[in-house]
């Protein structure tokens, strides 16, 4: 992030890159990637493949008061895809939308290629659909901060269990190394499993700063998980 705020400071910065993932992985679906620059091309980004997409995001200011934006997200109903996810995909409604931003110098493929270099992640959620044409639907989101006539936390507090998806966006563990349910190393992708224990995501997640677990191990409160 450092090296993005540095750049961004200078007078001709490079080019500022905008990058999207909508998380699916809770239907069993996947993570889609893609941004809406003019020249149409596939973005490499970190060993990802953003593809082009027309759409709009409009108010994602920061505001000066406790109260968070309420962006909206129009997209292009290219073919009838998006009406097609939403019937899928329960109207998309919760599903974590992520924008990402980099300088195009630390793209993939360029000489100065750093994964590392974006500004702070943006984390937002699809509120609901308000808008479905046949070329265009539209969605209104909400911050992942935004907690107004909202419980804290908006899930059950399950000490010793982990409730993201594995691999999903929350998780973020993607692999090799793989390992199976019961943390034993394998060189098999078929069998990586994840036991869901704070062990196996620190065996998982050895180099990162932080943990993300998706338990809560201070609570000390059980509870049952069944393993699908």
């Amino acid at each position: 992030m450092s090296a993005v705020k540095a750049d961004v400071q200078r007078l001709e910065p490079g080019a500022l890159v905008e990058l999207y993932e909508l998380d699916l992985t809770r239907w069993n679906s996947e993570i889609l990637r893609f941004h809406a620059h003019e020249h149409g091309g596939v973005i490499k980004w970190n060993g990802h493949e953003y593809g082009p997409w027309p759409l709009q995001v409009a108010g994602l200011g920061r505001t000066g008061d406790a109260a968070q934006p309420t962006p909206t997200m129009s997209v292009a109903n290219l073919n009838g895809f998006v009406s097609h996810l939403c019937m899928k995909c329960s109207d998309l409604v919760g599903a974590p939308v992520h924008r990402r931003r980099t300088l195009a110098q630390y793209l993939d493929g360029s000489p100065s290629a750093d994964p590392t270099a974006e500004m702070p992640v943006e984390r937002w959620q699809i509120e609901q659909k308000t808008l479905e044409t046949a070329s265009l639907v539209e969605f209104s989101l909400s911050s992942a901060l935004d907690l107004s006539g909202r419980k804290l936390p908006a899930r059950q507090i399950i000490g010793s269990v982990c409730q993201w998806t594995y691999g999903g966006t929350e998780c973020g563990y993607e692999g090799p190394p793989y390992f199976t349910r019961n943390n034993s190393p394998t060189d098999k992708p078929e069998e990586d499993a994840c036991g869901k224990r704070l062990a196996c995501c620190r065996r998982r997640h050895i180099t990162a700063p932080a943990l993300p677990f998706g338990g809560f191990p201070a609570a000390g409160v059980a509870g049952s998980f069944r393993r699908g």
